[in-house]
């Protein structure tokens, strides 16, 4: 029985080391500006000469990384030499070619059950990236035409045979470099962008929600003032200290810069910026004018880019011990690129139009103290009714998506002794767009800690201020889109806040 058992065992890691797929990776590098240092070749093609339909092209995160898997058993290809060749615009380089020899002890690093993998390693072009890369238009139409090439017949493969390629797809890689100036020629015009990440035209509904610090404490502010400028300045009015200067970013894509001062017992002023930037690659249509039947191709890495900034300026009225009333003038700018037109050859390059707006709008805030404990706060947002786009849209397109920025928010405090709980709620044109619940505590003199979450966006903040210094942790549930240079870890990339509040006599 024992024996039985141990065959049956033996069988199955037979049939299942068998049916393994072999799947092939590695990372091609070029030439940095600087010569002595290298990155990653991205927009290059990776032909498996043997099975020219599972190419690959390099990617951008990480630069110059490919991977195919060929769907052939790692039994059928072992111990056999494969070919692997690389296009590129480098029709100088020498490194265009790698023999890998196929074997399942390369990688042990990454091994599975279900998978074997074989690493092609220090694979570098001699040449500057600027001229090796191709450009993402024309890589998409290289890689159309080289999967259709035929594949070697791998049964007619012998133990000692190594994998060239058939000799009609040897014949086109031979003589790419001609195909590369003339394949993808012509003039390419945007038709149609398909749905993106990016949200345009709403970065200032989100900031007091998804992107704060002072998450629940935004639109009825008392014991951190620092974001009081940009979302409720009439509660400047009772600040403990008359001055103040706030800083809060991530180094990355966001950034709130303010302060204020007291000029006499009844009026104050203050002003700040925010700026945010986005960034994705997306999906779309373009077409050749220059030959009408040729159909529409799809572009999968269109770099899209948006900045969003706004700067605020507030007078502050204090009426009474209670009631305090403020005006807010600020300047709202949106720009954003849109990628509509391509001359696709091999030195070619898209072309950009810029989309800019800019707006003068005005908010009314009040504050209201009801008693020792509860604080109430409103802000009227954008009330001569900024429109700004909602998303980004083909040249020339007769109706343009837009966002209104006309608004409405409500703030509730609750004060009790070392603990504050906050609720704020955002109203726009369209209904309601979310509330958010906060809480802080003063564990000890000149430290604060402050939690909060947003019901819709289901976005969270961790925050701890020690005297004039504060660190955040602001998780926004993936709302801000950097795709460009997105980290490798997901808490650092982005969501890591600092900055300080300076509160001055």
């Amino acid at each position: 029985m024992k024996n039985i058992i141990i065959f049956c065992v033996l069988l199955l890691f037979i049939g299942n080391t068998y049916g393994q797929p072999l799947i092939i990776k590695g990372k091609i590098t070029c030439l940095n500006q600087n010569a002595n240092s290298t990155k990653g070749a991205e927009n290059v093609i990776v032909v498996p000469t043997f099975l020219p339909a599972k190419s690959a092209i390099t990617v951008t995160r990480p630069a110059g990384y490919f991977e195919f898997n060929t769907g052939v058993p790692i039994t059928t290809l072992q111990d056999k030499t494969v070919t692997i060749y690389v296009i590129s615009r480098c029709t100088s380089c020498k490194e265009i070619a790698r023999r890998v020899f196929i074997s399942e002890d390369q990688d042990r690093q990454n091994r599975d059950d279900t998978k074997k993998y074989v690493t092609v390693k220090d694979w570098m072009l001699n040449a500057d990236c600027e001229k090796a890369q191709l450009k993402p238009f024309a890589a998409d139409s290289l890689l159309n035409a080289v999967v259709k090439q035929p594949a070697q017949d791998l049964d007619k493969v012998s133990a000692a045979t190594a994998l060239t390629g058939a000799p009609a797809a040897l014949n086109f890689l031979t003589n790419l470099v001609a195909v590369v100036a003339a394949a993808p020629a012509g003039n390419f015009q945007l038709q149609k962008l398909l749905p993106g990440k990016i949200h345009y035209g709403n970065f200032l509904l989100a900031s007091p929600l998804m992107q704060s610090a002072n998450t629940g404490f935004n639109f009825s502010p008392s014991r951190d003032m620092s974001e009081a400028v940009f979302w409720n300045p009439s509660a400047i009015a009772n600040s403990r200290k008359p001055n103040n200067i706030s800083l809060l970013t991530n180094l990355k894509n966001n950034i709130k810069a303010g302060g204020y001062a007291r000029l006499t017992d009844k009026i104050s002023l203050g002003g700040g910026f925010i700026y945010t930037k986005q960034d994705e690659f997306r999906n779309s249509f373009f077409i050749n004018t220059d030959n009408i039947a040729n159909p529409a191709k799809e572009v999968d890495s269109l770099s899209m880019k948006l900045r969003e900034f706004a700067a605020f300026i507030s007078p502050v009225y204090k009426v009474n011990k209670q009631f305090s009333i403020a005006l807010t003038i600020k300047s709202i700018w949106q720009n954003f690129n849109v990628p509509y037109k391509v001359f696709a050859t091999d030195a070619s390059d898209i072309v950009d139009t810029s989309i800019k707006k800019q707006h003068i709008d005005i908010d009314i805030s009040a504050t209201y103290k009801i008693n020792s404990s509860f604080q109430l706060g409103i802000n009227f947002m954008n009330l001569a009714g900024t429109k700004l786009y909602a998303d980004a849209f083909v040249p020339g397109q007769a109706i343009k998506p837009m966002q209104t920025q006309r608004s409405a928010g409500l703030g509730l405090l609750y004060k009790w002794q070392r603990l504050n709980v906050g609720a704020d709620a955002l109203f726009t044109e369209d209904g309601f767009y979310d509330a958010t619940f906060g809480a802080n505590y003063v564990p000890f003199n000149n430290a604060l800690i402050s939690a909060g979450f947003a019901v819709k966006q289901l976005s969270y903040s961790l925050a701890f201020k020690i005297k004039y210094f504060r660190i955040a942790y602001i998780n926004d549930n993936n709302w801000m889109v950097n795709e460009k240079r997105k980290g490798k870890s997901g808490i650092l990339n982005g969501k890591i806040y600092g900055g300080f509040v300076f509160d001055l006599n």
